[in-house]
């Protein structure tokens, strides 16, 4: 397909879509008939007050700063200014009149920036790690495979008709950036003698039941994938589950047939994909891949900044050197995922002076520059305080992902937002920076859901909390969360441990302080939070949480 028909058919969806919101407001279909619909162009029904969620698709995570531009533009104008970066390196605005969506959609389309299956049962926003290429552990950057499959099945005929929502996501890296173990597909870059390709796992995801990704073939060749991700979709439309949505994920079918039989369905649908369009699909990957492009570097500037106090904290918590000298990625981090449009504005300008102009959105919540000139940390350091967004010790204790919970979502339970912000204050780095918590620990993840659904991913974080409500003894009910222990994504993937109790929600910031600082105080010399978990036992965890919690329930 030309990139001419891909345009005409994006104008074409869209200008449905706004045929479908008249006939649904004249009463020409009724709510259940529309609400897949406008689930396929990415848009929620939410709270009434804050009307409806756009969410929009970033393939990989990648956004060119004229994009971005676009996204701060309709948060601005239909968004009330504010923008949430997901777990699965999406955007998504609320506030947002039915009647006005399909404006929105296509102040978006004039950028390249699509809504289509950003929602429903279709195949979701594609992710990738957004180091690819520029670390050295890093086998090569996964954007341009995350470009095609979008492409591809962005208009596919199966698409919009599966059993429900379908994940891909490409790491690089064993690090897993990207959380591979948690998708339908997940595909981890490798480079072997065979060429540059992927080890494939299937079938993985987290919601109420969560399932890590089992493994399915040790090395497909690049041009591969496109067929690869066909055969999963097909057997997927043909063998899912239609009539229980709560069993239409790919992880029931393998535990309704059993992982061999599921491997072997798969096995048989790639031979016949092959067979019948296995040069088409390389042909299709070659050129959807080239579609995908990240604006040239700036020069390097040799030397590296020096500098002391919260400048240098930023640098050692934000920044990490890339493997092409005199280049640093830089992350944003966005406290729980929100930033305004004035902000976006700023930080696509910023982009353009002080990157390669482009920005990429994580699963963490945060926003990243890649190619930044090592010595231009200092004033990009400098720009970021000043809109406000300076903020050190990313992907560290006080960089709390959660979901929006219940101050938007008509399915929450609990408001996760407003915990995520409590236990940031109340660990926040104190004076004495150089023995802080936050320092000590490095690297741990809190993830918040408001709700079983887990779209906070609290199944794969070093503490996961996720929101319930308790009666108590006077008949009132009152947010409680529930916790897991030593989860994460990785080849070693693992569902954090539950411990027992149920925590009110005012106590949990000493709660996840009482657990940090047993595990600092306990942990052998470079324990990972996961390996201790494994080695002491959540119970035992769950004992120091108690103490923690006067009113655990």
């Amino acid at each position: 397909m030309s990139h001419a028909d891909r345009a005409r058919l994006h104008d074409e969806t869209i200008a449905a879509h706004a045929d479908n919101v008249r006939r649904y407001r004249a009463g020409e279909v009724t709510a259940e008939q529309f609400r897949p619909l406008r689930l396929a162009m990415g848009l929620y029904a939410q709270l009434p007050h804050v009307k409806h969620m756009q969410r929009i698709k970033v393939p990989g995570g990648l956004m060119s700063a004229e994009q971005l531009d676009a996204i701060a533009e309709v948060t601005a104008r239909w968004g009330k200014g504010l923008a949430h970066v997901t777990v699965r390196q999406d955007v998504q605005i609320h506030h947002v009149e039915l009647e006005e969506s399909a404006e929105l959609m296509t102040a978006l389309a004039r950028a390249g920036v699509t809504t289509v299956g950003a929602c429903a049962d279709t195949v979701r926003n594609v992710t990738a790690s957004p180091y690819g290429g520029v670390l050295a552990d890093e086998a090569f950057d996964t954007t341009p495979h995350a470009h095609a499959v979008t492409e591809h099945f962005l208009f596919h005929p199966l698409n919009r008709k599966l059993p429900r929502k379908f994940k891909v996501a490409f790491s690089g890296s064993a690090a897993d950036e990207a959380q591979v173990m948690i998708n339908d597909v997940g595909l981890f870059a490798r480079v072997t003698p065979e060429g540059r390709g992927f080890t494939a796992y299937v079938a993985g995801g987290l919601g109420s039941t969560p399932e890590v990704a089992h493994l399915w073939r040790a090395f497909v060749p690049e041009r591969d994938v496109l067929a690869l991700c066909e055969a999963v979709v097909r057997v997927y439309h043909r063998d899912g589950e239609r009539k229980n949505r709560k069993k239409n994920r790919l992880k029931f079918l393998l535990r309704a047939v059993g992982e061999a039989e599921l491997l072997r369905r798969f096995d048989a649908e790639l031979e016949r994909v092959l067979a019948e369009e296995g040069e088409a699909l390389r042909t299709s990957f070659d050129a959807l891949a080239a579609g995908s492009s990240e604006p040239p570097p700036p020069p390097p500037e040799p030397g590296d900044p020096l500098g002391d106090g919260s400048f240098a904290r930023w640098k050692r918590t934000n920044t990490r050197p890339q493997s092409q000298p005199g280049y640093h990625v830089a992350t944003i981090k966005l406290p729980l995922g929100d930033a305004s449009s004035e902000q976006l504005r700023e930080i696509a300008r910023i982009s353009r002076g002080y990157a390669n102009g482009a920005v990429r959105a994580t699963n963490q919540q945060n926003l990243l520059l890649r190619w930044v000139p090592s010595m231009r940390l200092l004033a990009l350091y400098r720009e970021l305080v000043a809109i406000g967004l300076g903020e050190a010790d990313a992907l560290h204790v006080t960089d709390v992902v959660s979901c929006p919970g219940a101050d938007y979502c008509s399915i929450a339970i609990t408001k996760s937002m407003g915990v995520s912000e409590r236990i940031r204050a109340h660990l926040a780095p104190t004076r004495q920076e150089a023995d802080d918590v936050v320092s000590r620990l490095g690297r741990f993840e809190i993830k918040i859901s408001g709700c079983p659904n887990s779209c906070g991913q609290h199944h794969v974080a070093d503490i996961g909390m996720t929101g319930l409500m308790v009666t108590g003894k006077d008949g009132v009910e009152r947010a409680h969360y529930s916790l897991r222990l030593g989860g994460g994504c990785g080849e070693d993937a693992r569902v954090g441990a539950r411990i027992a109790g149920r925590f009110p929600e005012q106590e949990a910031p000493q709660v996840v302080a009482a657990i940090a600082a047993r595990y600092l105080d306990d942990r052998a010399e470079g324990e990972s939070f996961r390996d201790y978990v494994a080695r002491v036992g959540a119970a035992s965890l769950a004992t120091v949480a108690a103490g923690a919690s006067p009113g655990v329930v």
